[in-house]
């Protein structure tokens, strides 16, 4: 490397480190009014900066005092248990600062809930339910979270705890775990539509909602988005019933046998890690011009279907493309979850408590939309002023990793690119640019998460390059 190598790398490190740091004196600069005391808003920032730390096994209040250089756990446990703070106002700031970031007026909200394993069985809400994570009955609590997802980022938006109905009809247990006298049980499609409904009410911008099966199949949640003018690409089951054209009913696994051969189309819905996500697609019409039955095949497996029921509304155009490239966003509330629970600490807590649950949950969503806003790509060149937080976006976040374009090209040479940051990198680079280190250590971090971006550039040409020989092979 040469010295003019070496300055342009000292230049880019000193940006990267300015504009991490203004990132969370934003978000905290937010946060600040949600409380009136200075000790509990000290302590709701050491929680966050303990979060977002270098991860481990467990995250409770006694880890998180122990990044933050307490004592004792007992600043962290008060904030959760006694502080006088409203979670409800910071889960709104946290929105606001989201919005500013990422706000995007062809947003799409996705539903989908989450498990958290659990051991007792004092934890509010916990119980023998349906774990999607492992697919079992487990013990645990559920969770249903809307993401905001756009094209240069997404985060967790907004959630509701699942409240069984055999903690609704016990009144002790609900006593010992402060849920209030006005909470009571909603199914998740419920608290699903809840949050729709909150967002459209409150002028977030969004143009679309997705959802699995499970939300699918709500009639009111359908409803709700209609509505408010917000389409839909919602995920339903095999005997999901529509109205045709015709006027006769048909379930929609019969409608899938109407499609013709010619008219199914092989589409991407996303880029992978690993390739095109590529599948068969067609859609047929229904008895309304503005609904659309949606259905995905398999390209390994014809018989394997899935099924969406779509909504565009007026002034919108119905296209295939665009309900493919909605269908194929669901899958980012998923990544949600995973960085929510592995670089934040998400289902990492110890409290037992309705506002302690939720006060947890809302400072373990600033952590993980603070690292998702950092990782997000910039947006692309405009006409006009820059969108909202893309003016000093780091230029060297930005994904330059080479694709390869035929079966037949050859591998990159020593400058594959890098991809893009991602929000685990994202953390790491926090904790470079925010904590008190030596300029040693701190360059040789900002050296391998170079090395991490590039030889994740190459692997990402191999595995493009694989299906791309696998596909002419087929």
């Amino acid at each position: 490397m040469t010295s003019q190598d070496d300055e342009v790398a000292a230049e880019v490190i000193v940006e990267e480190r300015a504009w991490l740091a203004d990132l969370k004196r934003e978000l905290f600069a937010g946060l600040a009014g949600v409380f009136a005391q200075a000790r509990s808003r000290l302590a709701a920032f050491a929680y966050i900066g303990a979060l977002l730390a270098e991860p481990g096994d467990r995250r409770s209040c006694w880890q998180l005092a122990q990044v933050a250089g307490h004592a004792t756990p007992r600043r962290m446990q008060a904030l959760l248990a006694e502080h006088a703070w409203d979670w409800a106002a910071a889960l709104a700031a946290l929105q606001r600062f989201i919005l500013a970031r990422l706000g995007d007026a062809e947003a799409i909200v996705v539903l989908d809930e989450t498990a958290e394993l659990k051991k007792g069985t004092a934890t509010v809400g916990v119980g023998r339910q349906h774990a999607g994570i492992t697919g079992q009955v487990e013990n645990c609590q559920t969770v249903v979270f809307a993401a905001y997802v756009t094209a240069r980022g997404h985060t967790l938006f907004d959630f509701r705890l699942y409240l069984p109905k055999q903690w609704c009809g016990d009144e002790q247990r609900r006593e010992r775990a402060h849920v209030p006298e006005e909470v009571e049980f909603a199914t998740k499609p419920a608290l699903g539509t809840a949050m729709i409904t909150a967002a459209a009410d409150a002028g977030v911008p969004f143009a679309w909602a997705a959802a699995d099966e499970v939300y699918g199949r709500g009639g009111k949640l359908r409803e709700a988005c209609e509505k408010g003018k917000k389409g839909y690409v919602l995920a339903v089951p095999v005997n999901f019933t529509v109205k045709l054209p015709s006027g006769r009913t048909a379930v929609v696994s019969a409608v899938a046998r109407l499609i013709p051969a010619a008219a199914w189309e092989t589409r991407s819905c996303g880029d992978g890690c690993k390739g095109h996500r590529d599948y068969a697609w067609a859609w047929a019409a229904t008895a309304s011009p503005r609904h659309r039955v949606l259905i995905r095949r398999s390209l390994s497996d014809p018989d394997d279907l899935a099924f969406f029921y779509c909504h565009v509304p007026e002034g919108r155009p119905v296209t295939l493309p665009i309900l493919v490239k909605v269908a194929g966003k669901r899958w980012p509330v998923e990544e949600c979850h995973q960085q929510g629970k592995g670089q934040a600490g998400l289902d990492q807590h110890q409290v037992r408590t309705w506002h302690s649950f939720h006060r947890h949950t809302v400072l373990s969503m600033c952590a993980q939309a603070l690292l998702a806003i950092a990782a997000a790509r910039p947006a692309p060149p405009a006409e006009g002023p820059p969108a909202a937080g893309t003016a000093d976006q780091p230029e060297a976040w930005r994904d330059t990793g080479k694709l390869p374009a035929t079966a037949d090209d050859h591998p990159p040479g020593q400058d594959p690119g890098l991809v893009k940051v991602s929000v685990p990198e994202a953390r790491r680079l926090l904790h470079l640019a925010t904590t008190p280190i030596s300029h040693a250590t701190r360059d040789a971090g900002y050296a391998w998460s170079r090395w991490r971006r590039r030889h994740q550039a190459r692997a990402r040409w191999h595995h493009y390059h694989a299906q791309l020989k696998a596909a002419r092979v087929t």
